[in-house]
């Protein structure tokens, strides 16, 4: 079994999309979706500061 810690910021954005999107915090399945939605806006956010910094 393997346990993911996640930052306290990590777990204000899940549950901000949460909220936003109308999920219900008590579905397994949509504490997924925040989850994996809140990962993939991560890593375009990194990637385009990378870019930006590339760009100077």
């Amino acid at each position: 079994m393997t346990i993911i810690s996640k930052s306290d910021e990590q777990k204000t954005y899940e549950s901000r999309i949460m909220r936003e999107f109308g999920g219900n915090p008590n579905s397994k399945e949509h504490r997924e979706y925040a989850e994996v939605i809140a990962a993939r806006t991560q890593e375009a956010n990194e990637k385009l500061l990378r870019m930006e910094k590339s760009r100077r």
